[in-house]
């Protein structure tokens, strides 16, 4: 396996929404990237919504219009799968959460990357196991989950698979330090890893709430956004419990979880939405309506509001406006 040190190329598989924002992420921190997609369409969008979340970094004052430049001119792109992984150092795969297409691309990975290079999976929760299985170097496959928008959020997670390596694990982790992220190691392959069993059971109860006439959507996406989220962020709900008293969560918890969802399917609310075509932002109406353009805007303040919590958390990878080099093991754009 290679050393930290000795990693300076990285290929990224897959160009969409996460693959753009990974090899941005890996060019801010002085990284020579191959952004790997089938279509050279593809490639051109993932180019331009590079430059757009670089300009947003530029005016949010997270990023110099230089270092911008100069990151942008280390991802190079091409359909290839052969040549984005001739000679590269790292893997990060970000194609579409089908496993049987993700077993397909590691089967390709593993004949093409040099022997000795770590194959991670950008995988929301299909099974470490079961990728690596595709592979004749299962050691070296981790999961490497990064959290949309990658190019802001600060966290990833580093799953370890059946046949993980430790080294394999230790890697990852360092890797993800030196461009600036905080790696999350679970040391399970369970589904959903940690974010999204997290994220979920947050959701359920959500949908919960809304079925039961209790809160308003509005309501509730309130009492997150100006509440839990903002007390969240300052301490985690274990340390949360000790801090309140561990007496005091229990009784609560005595009395309330037997009211709380037990769904263990997608509650009704939720199905009948994505039935009716209502998906979302994108499809301009979800739990809100979204009038034409108003999609954009949406996603364009929740940005900016990002860019002010990372200000205020004073995150190092969102203080420096020079771009590092990866012997530094600092990221400037993150």
């Amino acid at each position: 396996m290679l050393r930290i040190e000795q990693i300076r190329n990285v290929a990224i598989i897959g160009a969409g929404v996460m693959g753009s924002g990974i090899a941005q992420t890996f060019a801010q921190a002085g990284y020579a990237v191959r952004l790997q997609a089938r279509h050279a369409d593809s490639l051109r969008a993932a180019r331009d919504r590079i430059a757009r979340n670089q300009a947003a970094m530029v005016r949010a004052g997270l990023f110099s219009g230089e270092a911008a430049r100069d990151a942008l001119a280390r991802i190079h792109p091409t359909t290839s799968l052969e040549e984005a992984t001739a000679g590269c150092h790292f893997v990060s795969e970000s194609v579409p959460e089908d496993l049987d297409l993700k077993r397909e691309v590691f089967a390709v990975l593993d004949r093409h990357a040099p022997p000795g290079v770590v194959l991670s999976t950008d995988t929301s929760g299909l099974p470490i196991s079961a990728i690596a299985s595709a592979t004749t170097r299962p050691d070296l496959v981790v999961g490497f989950h990064w959290m949309n928008p990658p190019h802001l959020m600060p966290t990833v997670e580093v799953i370890r698979g059946a046949r993980t390596a430790d080294t394999s694990m230790d890697l990852t982790c360092e890797l993800a330090r030196r461009i600036g992220r905080v790696p999350i190691r679970v040391e399970k392959d369970a589904p959903g890893f940690l974010w999204n069993r997290l994220q979920l059971a947050l959701i359920r109860e959500a949908l919960h709430v809304v079925e039961q006439g209790i809160a308003s959507p509005e309501a509730v996406d309130l009492a997150v956004t100006a509440g839990l989220g903002l007390r969240w962020a300052a301490v985690g709900p274990l340390r949360l419990m000790d801090l309140g008293g561990l007496t005091t969560f229990h009784s609560v918890a005595a009395y309330l979880y037997r009211d709380l969802s037990k769904a263990s399917e997608p509650q009704h609310t939720l199905a009948a939405k994505v039935v009716a075509g209502e998906t979302g932002a994108r499809a301009g109406r979800g739990f809100y309506d979204y009038p034409a353009g108003s999609a954009e805007a949406a996603i364009a303040a929740r940005d900016a509001r990002l860019f002010e919590l990372l200000k205020l958390l004073r995150l190092p990878q969102f203080r420096d406006k020079d771009t590092a080099s990866p012997e530094t093991g600092a990221a400037a754009g993150g």
